[in-house]
């Protein structure tokens, strides 16, 4: 089980990388389907196997991706509102 949240923590951290590369205003379904294609070559190419299946696996990135997103257009990315 750590083995399995060792790698879901460095799926995250490619998730937050993958985001960062693909910033720019607007394009918000285009981007997150570049992160994602970012994501799972990622896992792909490392030969990485989880547990679950792909679609699920898919599922929870989509979603960490939101999260991602989220906190950092609320704590990073946010406009002065004057």
């Amino acid at each position: 089980m750590e083995e399995f949240l060792s790698v879901l923590k460095d799926v995250k951290f490619v998730v937050d990388f993958a985001i960062v590369l693909v910033e720019h205003p607007g394009d918000g379904e285009k981007k997150k389907s570049k992160v994602m294609k970012i994501v799972n070559d990622f896992i792909n190419e490392n030969g990485i196997k989880l547990p679950i299946p792909s679609a699920i696996l898919n599922w929870i990135i989509g979603e960490v991706i939101d999260m991602s997103v989220r906190w950092l257009n609320e704590n990073f990315w946010k406009k002065d509102k004057e």
